[in-house]
């Protein structure tokens, strides 16, 4: 069983935060990508740092139009038509158009400074490439496909095996304001860093949930009070909840669902292997923002 302890505090004005002064975010107009564009408008805002929109034409849909049996079957034809090259470029166009759309609006609202590109080429490549300058990438956890209705889509499992930026996956239905934040701690370096942009992450009324994961026989109680100084005067709630010995993604899932629902926070350069924290984003639904600096 969780076991579990609580402070209560006022909370602090949000200070700035050093280290992200650009966001990237991927655009693709699905209901992922644009819960994405909001929250990373809204961080930027808050980070006062610039917004850099991504679109990518994905060039394996322009290259169905090249195979000779490709046809698409519209409602009002009975017959299948072939795919034409000149309708998919106008597609990808009109898409773009609507991805920047989004973004200037988004941008005018938080008034922040933004900018826009188009690339081609694989999604998955060309947002991780488009992204290197920046210091957080904001991604939707599914795209366009109908595929990726359970787990990652293809671009957020790209950007976590070949980005080495702090990435930011975004959901439908995640409302800041109303939702906890939880950070994944096992005493090492990453897990401090995570704490501190999770730290940061907090909105009034939030609740910080501190999941620990003590690495031998009542090593919570010395990670519990070195986290806590690591805490800045004013944090409005914060829960410790003591996580037992794990490896597997699927058990620690279970435990963290059991903390509460809301923003999880964690690195992948903890003493947990990479590939248990990566299996773990993809299983449980949450937003997760995942820290590799």
């Amino acid at each position: 069983m969780l076991e579990k302890a609580e402070r209560n505090q006022e909370y602090p004005e949000q200070p700035h935060t050093p280290g992200i002064r650009s966001i990237a975010v991927g655009i693709d107009c699905s209901p992922h990508s644009l819960a994405s564009l909001k929250t990373a408008a809204e961080l930027a805002a808050r980070m006062q740092a610039e917004l850099l929109g991504i679109f990518v034409e994905d060039i394996n849909i322009l290259r169905l139009a090249e195979l000779p049996f490709c046809q698409e079957i519209r409602q009002y034809s009975p017959e299948p038509e072939q795919i034409e090259s000149a309708g998919l470029e106008q597609m990808l166009r009109s898409q773009a158009k609507q991805a920047e759309t989004s973004l200037q609006r988004e941008a005018e609202i938080f008034r922040i400074r933004h900018t826009f590109s188009i690339r081609r080429g694989n999604v998955a490549k060309e947002v991780v490439a488009a992204a290197l300058e920046a210091d957080l990438l904001v991604l939707g956890r599914s795209g366009r496909s109908p595929t990726c209705r359970k787990g990652l889509g293809s671009t957020a499992r790209g950007a976590l095996s070949g980005s080495p930026k702090n990435i930011l996956l975004m959901r439908t239905g995640y409302i800041a304001e109303n939702e906890a934040v939880l950070v994944l701690c096992d005493g090492s370096d990453a897990s401090k860093a995570s704490l501190a942009i999770a730290i940061r992450m907090l909105r009034p009324g939030n609740i910080l949930h501190i999941l620990l994961l003590p690495q031998y026989e009542g090593h919570e109680h010395l990670l519990e009070s070195e986290l806590a100084r690591q805490l800045p005067p004013g944090v409005l709630r914060v829960e410790y909840h003591v996580l037992p010995p794990v490896t597997d993604s699927r058990i620690l899932a279970r435990y963290i669902r059991m903390a509460d629902s809301g923003l999880l926070v964690l690195s992948d350069r903890m003493s947990l292997p990479a590939e248990t924290v990566h299996n773990l984003i993809n299983d449980i639904d949450y937003p997760v923002l995942l820290v590799r600096t």
